[in-house]
C-alpha cells in the first residue's frame, strides 16, 4: 500500500462513527462543494454538542452524503485529500509514491465553526465551502 493509501486507511480508521441502537435516529442528506465543485472523495463527521458529544461520521462520494444520527446541534466538520499531479516521495530506492494534501481548509475541519441543528424528522442539509 503507498503511504496515500496508508494515510487514508489511518484517517478512516480514526473517524468515529456513532453506535448503539438506531432507536432516535434521523437521516441526514446533502451536497457538499468546495469552491463550486463537489468533493469527489471525503469524509463528513457530525459531533453533538449536547449530552455525550457522540460522533457520526461517513464518506462523501460524488459530492453526496447520508447518515443516521441524533437529532440536535452537531458541530460539521469536512475532510477531503487529492493527490498533487507531478508530486512524488522516493520511498525506496528507486520507487516513488504519489504526494498527497488535505486541501479542505482547518475552518471546516479540525477548527471548524460549522453547525447544524437537526430536527426530529431529519433533512436536507448542503455545505458550500
Amino acid at each position: 500500500m503507498n503511504r496515500i493509501g496508508s494515510f487514508i486507511g489511518l484517517f478512516l480508521s480514526v473517524s468515529l462513527v456513532g453506535c448503539g441502537s438506531s432507536d432516535g435516529l434521523v437521516t441526514i442528506s446533502g451536497n457538499v462543494t468546495f469552491e463550486g465543485v463537489p468533493v469527489e472523495n471525503g469524509r463528513i463527521q457530525f459531533r453533538s454538542l449536547t449530552g455525550d458529544m457522540r460522533a457520526y461520521s461517513t464518506e462523501i462520494e460524488d459530492g453526496k452524503y447520508e447518515l443516521a444520527l441524533e437529532p440536535g446541534q452537531s458541530r460539521v466538520e469536512i475532510y477531503a485529500s487529492r493527490l498533487i499531479p507531478g508530486k512524488t516521495v522516493e520511498v525506496n530506492p528507486g520507487e516513488f509514491d504519489p504526494v498527497g494534501e488535505m486541501y479542505i481548509p482547518e475552518k471546516y475541519n479540525s477548527r471548524s465553526e460549522l453547525t447544524v441543528s437537526l430536527e426530529a424528522v431529519g433533512g436536507t442539509h448542503d455545505f458550500d465551502l
